[in-house]
């Protein structure tokens, strides 16, 4: 069981890292061309600056709920997190969203916090509008119970996270 959890941790910790060069990527964009081009471009996306802020804020906040999970203070991770979810950022985001919680989900197993890994990946899930992200949710959920050794459930929600997919190729 242990060395299937560490298989699992070398793609969470490249797709960690990805999530991290997304966000910034996103947040310290470079810019080229004139300082009157530049303005241009700001007055042609209003809502640009505002993004770049709350992206900030998310990479913040992942950041907080990673230092309370090495405190162990998983009191405060689920509330954290929730401050993510609510940035209400657009929809393209989505997937970064999921992936921070697939993410928090593989440190609190790591801790064996496995409910709180399962109230995390609930509540992301409730709040994606992409089945893509869902079953990445899914998956991860599958996991929380594999290392809990609840196989029934591993199973069925495997077997969930299978038929959402199919569905993405035959809509």
């Amino acid at each position: 069981m242990l060395s299937a959890h560490r298989n699992l941790r070398r793609p969470l910790r490249a797709l960690h890292a990805a999530l991290l060069l997304l966000l910034a990527a996103s947040v310290f964009h470079v810019s080229t061309g004139t300082a009157g081009d530049r303005e241009a471009q700001s007055q042609a996306q209003p809502g640009r600056q505002q993004v770049d802020h709350l992206l900030s804020i998310a990479e913040q906040q992942f950041e907080i709920v990673k230092l309370l999970i090495k405190q162990e203070r998983f009191d405060r991770v689920l509330p954290e997190m929730r401050k993510i979810f609510e940035l209400d950022l657009p929809e393209r985001f989505e997937e970064h969203i999921a992936q921070s919680a697939v993410l928090v989900a593989d440190r609190l197993v790591e801790s064996r916090q496995y409910g709180l890994a399962h109230e995390v990946l609930d509540e992301a899930y409730a709040r994606m509008t992409g089945d893509k992200n869902r079953v990445s949710l899914l998956k991860m959920k599958a996991y929380v119970y594999k290392s809990e050794e609840k196989y029934d459930e591993a199973v069925a929600t495997f077997e969930r996270a299978v038929e959402m997919e199919k569905r993405l190729i035959r809509p």
